[in-house]
């Protein structure tokens, strides 16, 4: 009976357990084929295909996250650090499987919604895919023992279920998402999470992309200016071509853990890569590293510049961005949802950073590499304070009535200076008026006087003239000749 008419569980089941074994057969194609090219290539080594095969089954391990106990000579103890490049690879491979599988059992009905026990259907898949993946990375690991390296048989396990299941839940939910079409609605995996979930998940993962974004800038730029040290490292090895290109697929499995690291330290953190380095935004202090081109990249030791804090910037952007974006997708919500957004966004990405630098945190053997990625005790301040600080920043000026109320101070502050400034411009033409007015007066009673005076003094100035004339004439007649008198 078909699964998607609900009466039986079998095929589900029976597609899990299909989708397993197609997976398993994948990756140890992933990791095998690679270590016999290296091994036909070296035609210098020692090493038998068997030990290549060998190899490539505890790097299996490793990759899924497991531990493997080596015995080498050259590094004695466990190994613990995870190939992050590796393990995207494998939740990729799952999710592929699963999505597969998700498609074949019709999850969603054509009007968009999960059709009747969809769940049951899906569950069930998951869990025969799981238990099938596991058991089988176990045997793996039991094959892979040698004499000079030993998988944890419990750890490959259990990090072989973790891988699975995260890889597939992903490839279930990815069969779920359709496109719209002129008669068939889209369907959204975010929408389909209740409110105010959905928008506290598409806010986390958009500050999770620009952290991730950030460093991954950082590391390439760091990549581009050591490239002379790369190549010198690279020709001190002298791989050949097949082992240059293996050599290369494990720099691409390790360099997710490099962006990982180069996270942490953007964020205020320290990273170590072995006994006496530390990498941070202090300066950096290096031992002696593996011989692993990428590792040039790594700045040469002393105190940083003062203007290296400035790349605080870079992940304070990314959780402000992601608290932009919940806060305008909640804004319709109630005030208990919005609340509950405002306190989970922080706290998932809080959690979130701190198992990615979790997950690249190990050790090589018991010797200088005991420790190996980010230093959490030295990285859970900074972060709480950058997200918390930032989140809060971002709600109190979008979220609450901060804003219009700074807005409104400001605007009647302003209405103020500007009633003042009129008033004072009308009492100072009110003062100018009067002035000029007084001025006009006193001008009027200036020109009346001068005129009074100069009637009053101009009678006098004619008599005084006219009795000159009179004296004069007096005096020429006297003067005047005998005949005339």
């Amino acid at each position: 009976m078909s699964s998607s008419g609900g009466g039986s569980i079998a095929t589900p089941l029976v597609r899990g357990v299909v989708a397993a074994a197609v997976s398993l057969g994948t990756v140890l194609a992933i990791t095998v084929v690679p270590a016999l090219a290296a091994q036909i290539a070296g035609s210098g080594s020692s090493a038998t295909a068997l030990d290549a095969v060998l190899i490539a089954l505890n790097l299996l391990v490793l990759g899924h996250g497991g531990g493997v106990t080596l015995g080498t000579g050259v590094i004695e103890g466990a190994t613990t650090l995870t190939p992050l490049g590796l393990s995207l690879l494998l939740v990729a491979v799952s999710a592929l499987g699963m999505r597969r599988v998700g498609r074949g059992l019709d999850l969603v009905r054509d009007d968009g919604v999960l059709r009747t026990r969809a769940l049951r259907d899906a569950g069930g898949a998951l869990g025969a895919y799981t238990a099938v993946y596991a058991v089988g990375m176990a045997v793996v690991g039991a094959l892979g023992r040698s004499g000079e390296a030993s998988p944890v048989i419990a750890s490959a396990l259990v990090s072989a279920a973790l891988i699975s299941v995260v890889g597939g839940l992903l490839g279930l939910l990815w069969s779920v998402r359709r496109e719209a079409t002129a008669t068939v609605p889209a369907v959204r995996v975010l929408a389909l999470l209740p409110a105010p979930f959905d928008a506290v998940a598409r806010a986390v993962l958009l500050a999770l992309g620009g952290l991730v974004a950030a460093a991954t800038a950082l590391v390439v730029v760091l990549l581009v200016i050591s490239i002379p040290g790369q190549s010198a490292l690279f020709d001190q090895l002298a791989p050949g071509v097949v082992g240059g290109a293996v050599l290369t697929l494990l720099q691409l499995a390790l360099l997710p853990l490099l962006i990982v690291w180069a996270m942490a330290v953007l964020l205020g953190g320290t990273v170590s890569v072995g006994s006496g380095t530390a990498l941070s935004l202090h300066g950096v202090e290096t031992g002696v590293l593996p011989a692993l081109p990428m590792l040039a990249a790594i700045p040469q030791p002393g105190a940083a510049p003062v203007w290296v804090w400035a790349l605080l910037v870079l992940p304070v952007a990314a959780v402000v961005l992601g608290a932009y974006r919940l806060v305008r997708d909640t804004a319709g919500l109630a005030l208990r949802d919005r609340v509950t957004a405002w306190v989970a966004y922080p706290a998932l990405v809080v959690v979130a950073v701190l198992l990615l630098a979790g997950l690249s945190t190990g050790r090589i053997g018991e010797g200088r590499l005991v420790h190996l990625g980010p230093e959490m005790s030295t990285l859970l301040l900074p972060l709480l304070g950058i997200v918390v600080l930032s989140t809060a920043a971002v709600i109190g000026l979008l979220a609450t009535p901060a804003v219009p109320w700074a807005r409104g101070l400001v605007g009647s502050l302003r209405e103020r200076v500007e009633r003042a400034e009129q008033e004072e411009r009308g009492a100072g033409a009110a003062r100018s008026g009067a002035t000029d007015d007084d001025a006009a007066d006193e001008d009027s009673t200036g020109s009346g006087a001068s005129t009074a005076s100069d009637a009053a003094t101009a009678p006098d100035t004619s008599t005084a003239s006219d009795a000159e004339e009179a004296e004069e004439r007096g005096t020429s007649l006297a003067a005047g000749s005998p005949s005339e008198r």
